[in-house]
């Protein structure tokens, strides 16, 4: 067999400004894609202004001068390679406080979106109409061929995960209803958080799913006849989009959610026209960033308290305690657990779970039973047998 020589392209000089419009067109055609995936808008507006600025920040000089970075650049065989690694170890330094720039997670992301544009890009390597890319500009590959990723979270110790047992939970809410407000002097918001936290630990929702649901209009997500939520914003498999699904309401979180409109979110402005189910002080529905932060508050002051926490609990660790509470307490049940978690890969739930041994199992039955302690908690919202319902925001 005689040895082939790689084919190479001449291609003539062309104008920063041609060339501009070309690199626009290739990504529109990709972004396109999309809205026929019927991906949300949301996460459109996301994933375009990423890519864009991505391309925008990185500069390159030639003799025509120093210009952003045009996707076939990107692409350029080992040239394209060597720019990604680097992108990649950018991200992953370690800046002035011996701590990396981003989590693990977070740059395996941002490598996600790129490389899905530029598999894409390969699929369909057009620039308008039947001119492709190669014939214009020369060869073309994926740049992240041969590129390591960083860990994905299914790698990361399962051990960097904490899993509150039946108990830290009830201790949490105590501490959440009955003496973080006193400390705060803010009782809307802490009755809100109370609402979220009691959401998230009785029905494993995702933080997202809590945060887009509809209280007013017709997209109302909250039906107390049928005792279900309804969630618009679960994930969805392979980027379809959001997922829409209904989760069962058990009686604390029925209780408390009721007890949440009727009390504590008309002390919310705007909460006669923002269809929002959690405002926030701005007039406007509760970011991400701010439950987050007010999460981190909450169990910083809770430690100082007394209570038995883990340093650095998230507010996403909450629905791990859910799955692994849930399992505990109903071992034959997984695919159920698996239908309320929203996942549709078993791996996927596994990661949810931390099994504790009989030694430390404690039913949800036990730990909601009349307590004596240093909070002072009475049986009230987790009385199922009794009416009375303490006030959440009071």
């Amino acid at each position: 067999m005689s040895h082939l020589d790689p084919v190479t392209v001449d291609t003539p000089p062309r104008s920063q400004q041609e060339m501009l419009k070309d690199h626009n067109q290739i990504l529109q055609n990709y972004f396109d894609t999309y809205i026929t995936r019927g991906l949300s808008q949301r996460t459109i507006d996301g994933a375009c202004w990423f890519i864009q600025r991505w391309f925008e920040k990185i500069r390159v000089r030639d003799e025509s001068g120093e210009h952003q970075l045009y996707l076939w650049e990107a692409m350029k065989p080992f040239e394209g390679r060597k720019r990604i690694k680097e992108f990649l170890l950018t991200l992953s330094a370690v800046d002035d406080d011996n701590k990396v720039c981003l989590r693990p997670t977070t740059v395996r992301a941002y490598a996600a979106q790129l490389e899905r544009l530029f598999i894409s890009t390969l699929e369909s390597p057009y620039i308008d109409g039947l001119q492709t890319i190669s014939s214009r500009y020369g060869p073309i590959e994926n740049p992240f061929t041969g590129v390591e990723y960083p860990l994905h979270s299914r790698d990361i110790l399962r051990a960097e995960r904490f899993f509150l047992t039946p108990a830290q939970i009830l201790e949490l809410l105590v501490f959440l209803r009955e003496v973080y407000p006193g400390l705060t002097n803010r009782n809307s918001t802490v009755g809100r958080l109370y609402t979220i936290v009691m959401l998230i630990t009785e029905t494993g929702m995702r933080s997202i799913e809590i945060l887009n649901l509809d209280a007013l209009g017709d997209d109302r997500d909250i039906f107390y006849n049928k005792r279900v939520i309804q969630t618009r914003y679960g994930k969805g498999c392979n980027s379809s989009g959001p997922q829409t699904r209904l989760m069962p309401l058990t009686d604390p979180a029925l209780l408390t959610l009721m007890q949440y409109e009727r009390e504590v979110r008309p002390r919310f402005r705007n909460h006669l026209v923002e269809p929002a189910l959690f405002l926030s002080l701005k007039r406007e529905r509760l970011s991400y960033g701010a439950l987050r932060d007010s999460f981190t508050r909450l169990i910083e002051v809770a430690r100082k308290c007394g209570v038995d926490l883990p340093p650095h609990l998230t507010i996403h660790d909450l629905r791990a305690s859910f799955a692994t509470n849930y399992l505990e307490a109903n071992p034959d049940q997984f695919c159920e657990l698996m239908e309320l978690l929203g996942h549709v890969s078993p791996s996927s739930t596994l990661l949810y779970i931390r099994s504790r041994g009989k030694n430390r199992w404690s039913s949800m039955k036990e730990a909601r039973g009349p307590r004596p302690g240093k909070t002072g908690f009475r049986a009230m919202v987790y009385n199922r047998e009794g009416s009375g319902c303490s006030s959440v925001g009071s």
